[in-house]
């Protein structure tokens, strides 16, 4: 086994134990990821203490009891919403604090957002994405930098796997169509690979509207879009009404969604299409990270054509 692969397993081991169902099958996702023999440990040995701290953690945070400010349950959990695409979200994965000091970070940076052009890489606006974005980094903040270790130590990829860190701000009527993360062009694919998973962290309540839906997934429990005729033109009205076979998560500061765009072949996962809902009611805030297979070659990859909901 590699230097840290123990750790590592010790880590997954943790992450099994805090996921309600199939933990076998959790932890086997992502041990079975592609790998870079360049990479195989976090960045430094106090990033996986730190990983394994928190993770260790929330892997008991069920019998913890606790409130947020607004009285709302504050334990950590992570909970498997669909295996089709693989995606799980962890409760309370940021704290009230670390979700202003990123938001109020973010706002140096914030401008119109932009897209993906598929046909050479290069950014664009694009009706489809009405949002505004910013960017933040560990290198320029600490809570950042520790909110990246945890990102690494969720999805078993290290910290020079991921992207800067993205920050958007949806304001009412504002959206992003249904779109995927992973690349369809050759030019973004060279830095680091495929994006193999996203992290979509909630920094805000929102009151109405805003979610995160999968119109080509399938919720755990629920009906696959074949049959419920879930498609990316209803999903969002029927993840309003609240739906059960619409795969959806609602915003809530401190969540943060997880789902992996690669199959554990390492070909892209089509069902992880998603969008993000309109707003009806109050602003949305995210913050997204996205891991890719392999470690990054060109900067900190801080790119304004990234993607997210």
């Amino acid at each position: 086994m590699p230097r840290g692969g123990a750790s590592r397993v010790a880590v997954l081991a943790l992450i099994a134990l805090a996921t309600s169902a199939a933990p076998r099958r959790a932890t086997a996702d992502r041990a079975r990821l592609p790998r870079d023999a360049r990479d195989e440990r976090l960045d430094d040995d106090d990033a996986r203490l730190r990983a394994e701290e928190h993770v260790a953690y929330a892997s008991d945070a069920r019998s913890r009891v606790g409130l947020r400010r607004d009285g709302a349950d504050a334990r950590q959990w992570i909970e498997r919403i669909s295996e089709s695409p693989r995606a799980y979200v962890y409760r309370n994965f940021l704290t009230r604090e670390e979700a202003e000091a990123t938001i109020a970070a973010a706002r140096r940076t914030m401008r119109r957002s932009e897209v993906v052009n598929e046909a050479d890489g290069t950014s664009k606006t694009s009706d489809e994405r009405t949002s505004s974005g910013g960017w933040v980094s560990g290198e320029d903040s600490e809570v950042m930098a520790n909110i990246e270790r945890r990102v690494a130590a969720w999805t078993m990829l290290p910290r020079n796997r991921g992207e800067t860190t993205q920050v958007m701000r949806y304001e009412a009527g504002q959206e992003y169509a249904a779109h995927d993360d992973y690349f369809h062009d050759e030019v973004n694919v060279k830095n680091g690979g495929q994006r193999a998973a996203t992290v979509l962290m909630y920094l805000s309540d929102v009151e109405e509207g805003g979610e995160t839906v999968f119109p080509r997934g399938t919720p755990l429990g629920g009906a696959a879009p074949e049959k419920s005729g879930v498609t990316q033109g209803n999903a969002c009205e029927r993840a309003l009404r609240g739906d059960p076979n619409v795969l959806a998560v609602k915003p809530r500061r401190g969540d943060a969604l997880l789902f992996f765009n690669v199959h554990l072949n390492g070909e892209v996962d089509e069902r992880a299409r998603h969008a993000g809902c309109p707003v009806v009611r109050g602003t949305k805030w995210t913050a997204t990270r996205w891991q890719h297979v392999g470690a990054l070659n060109i900067g900190s990859f801080a790119r304004t054509d990234s993607q997210t909901t």
